[in-house]
């Protein structure tokens, strides 16, 4: 899929959303495709799963239990490329199959890597817990 944009989402998670956010990717293609990326405390929960890392898990704007999700970022063109092939090959992350809430590695975990895998300079919120998580 060529996309045409990457979106950068999150949501408050139930109960702890004044200190804690999950973060996932939604990209769309060219031709009005669109996929939901995101680390899930399940592994193989459904949608197309590689251990915890889950495309179309949750409809795109969905939020996780702790209210409505927020859209924080949009990347165009050459950085919306590289985002999506990094995301085209999940296996690639080499937490597949790991998943803690705290320190790490979790969903926002996983977008840092995405992120730092796609040479793209963007610091998540501090309350996106895990996001420093580099072992």
């Amino acid at each position: 899929m060529t996309p045409s944009r990457v979106e950068l989402r999150y949501a408050p998670l139930p109960l702890i959303g004044a200190i804690a956010v999950h973060y996932w990717f939604v990209v769309h293609g060219e031709r009005g495709e669109c996929h939901r990326w995101e680390v899930w405390q399940t592994a193989n929960a459904g949608g197309r799963s590689f251990g915890h890392v889950h495309c179309d898990l949750k409809s795109p704007e969905d939020g996780v239990g702790g209210g409505p999700s927020r859209l924080v970022r949009i990347w165009h063109g050459e950085e919306a490329r590289r985002i999506a092939a990094v995301l085209a090959q999940p296996e690639r992350y080499p937490h597949t199959r790991r998943y803690r809430y705290w320190p790490g590695p979790n969903s926002n975990s996983f977008v840092a890597w995405v992120l730092a895998q796609a040479h793209i300079d963007y610091a998540l919120h501090w309350r996106g817990i895990g996001r420093r998580w580099r072992k």
